[in-house]
């Protein structure tokens, strides 16, 4: 992203759920020109009533520029807000939208395709299958162009085109190259003026690692045990199991030479005050929706192997949650068919 720092930016946001609608809320609400990507029934409800975002400063509707189409022009700053097995979908579309100048701001959960990219060590430049398994994502979106990102932004979905975030949005961005660039550093500006807290990072994947810890103690283990950020970090059985994962993840991430400053105890304690949360996969299981285990658990177990760790305890939550999810659809389908 080249354009002067006087001219505005020309921003689309791929991807109208949660997430998506709570960043084009923010970046129109405070004068960004915001072209959102939507489909279907979203897209006409969004066309004709706009998003509406509720957070701690209270309810805002927001009128962005929405369509089916990539057909808003070149676009200096794309950013992707998908499960990552929705971004090959997602991304082939936006080809029309992206010039020698565009910047891609992937906010997926999970270890990304780009992890990679202009990596420090012998694995630079290799992909990774289990969010990547043909190549297409780095085909299509080399690490030159993206701009790293990690999002502490927890929205719900209440209705189509309507938000709620009751906690303070947070996201961090930085190069893959762990360099600062005058892109990186307009994209912050842009974001701290929608009143999103943005911080840059010199080391985006120890970030990214921060994350994807708590996403994998977390988010597979709610779906086997049905249980709630307090039950998962607090409950004296459940600890045994989410602590195993915590140390297997830790190692994995140490590994890769993250710097990682997390104490486990403290960590466990945080989980636990949380409370009677449901993790967002815990929530796509029970709407029968598929789970985002790829990035979030697949893809940690394989940069282990890289390796030669092992994950016995992850492994198997991974297992588990699959199975149920695959159980749980069947049921789902089957009671469609019989109504």
């Amino acid at each position: 992203m080249t354009a002067p720092s006087d001219t505005p930016i020309r921003v689309t946001i791929a991807g109208a759920g949660a997430i998506g609608c709570t960043l084009a809320a923010c970046l129109k609400r405070r004068g960004t020109q915001v072209n959102l990507l939507a489909r279907g029934n979203t897209l006409v409800h969004i066309r004709e009533h706009g998003v509406r975002l509720t957070d701690l400063e209270g309810t805002h509707v927001a009128r962005v520029n929405v369509s089916d189409r990539a057909d808003f022009g070149p676009q200096d700053v794309i950013f992707l807000c998908a499960k990552a097995q929705d971004l090959i979908g997602l991304i082939t579309p936006l080809l029309p939208l992206i010039d020698a100048k565009t910047t891609i701001v992937p906010v997926v959960n999970g270890i990304p395709w780009w992890y990679f990219d202009n990596h420090e060590g012998r694995h630079n430049g290799r992909t990774v299958s289990a969010v990547d398994p043909d190549g297409h994502l780095k085909a299509l979106i080399p690490g030159a162009r993206i701009v790293g990102t990690v999002a502490y932004i927890t929205a719900e979905k209440l209705a189509t085109g309507v938000v709620r975030t009751t906690n303070p949005l947070r996201m961090i961005i930085g190069e893959l190259n762990n360099s600062i660039t005058p892109r990186v550093e307009r994209i912050q500006a842009m974001l701290e003026q929608s009143g999103i807290a943005t911080q840059i990072s010199e080391r985006i994947r120890d970030a990214l690692w921060t994350k994807v810890i708590a996403n994998l103690t977390s988010n597979p283990l709610s779906v086997v045990s049905g249980g709630t950020l307090n039950d998962i970090y607090g409950d004296p059985e459940l600890m045994k199991v989410t602590r195993q994962m915590l140390d297997e993840v830790l190692l994995t991430a140490a590994s890769f030479g993250a710097r990682i400053d997390l104490d486990p105890t403290s960590f466990m304690a945080m989980g636990a005050g949380m409370g009677e949360v449901r993790t967002s996969m815990l929530q796509d299981y029970d709407n029968g929706l598929p789970l985002e285990l790829t990035s979030i658990g697949d893809a940690v177990v394989e940069l282990a192997s890289l390796h030669d760790l092992s994950l016995p305890a992850t492994t198997t939550i991974l297992t588990l949650a699959r199975f149920r999810s695959a159980l749980s659809r069947k049921k789902l389908s089957q009671q469609k068919e019989k109504a």
